[in-house]
């Protein structure tokens, strides 16, 4: 069987599945990380403003992954893009 798509061929910007499935994976990632530094705040003295932008990331993250349980694709691709950016940042901090 022949693909659609020849290797000249650009790829589709959204895959059936593919898409939000790793658009979701991007999200879980960045709220593991604001997971482990806000229990990080159990055990030591931390700025309450860190904290507190911690608190506010984890929680956009879970809404987040609220929207692409019913996302159209355009904005499965605009959460996708912020999440790789917001991940970037993130551990390069």
């Amino acid at each position: 069987m022949t693909s659609p798509f020849t290797p000249e061929d650009p790829q589709p910007l959204h895959q059936q599945g593919g898409d939000a499935r790793q658009t979701r994976e991007a999200v879980e990632r960045v709220l593991d990380w604001y997971k482990a530094r806000l229990a990080t705040t159990r055990t030591g003295s931390h700025d309450p403003d860190q904290v507190a932008a911690w608190r506010t990331g984890r929680d956009q993250a879970l809404d987040d992954l609220e929207r692409l349980e019913d996302a159209e694709e355009d904005e499965t691709v605009q959460i996708a893009l912020l999440y790789a950016a917001r991940l970037k940042e993130l551990t390069e901090s």
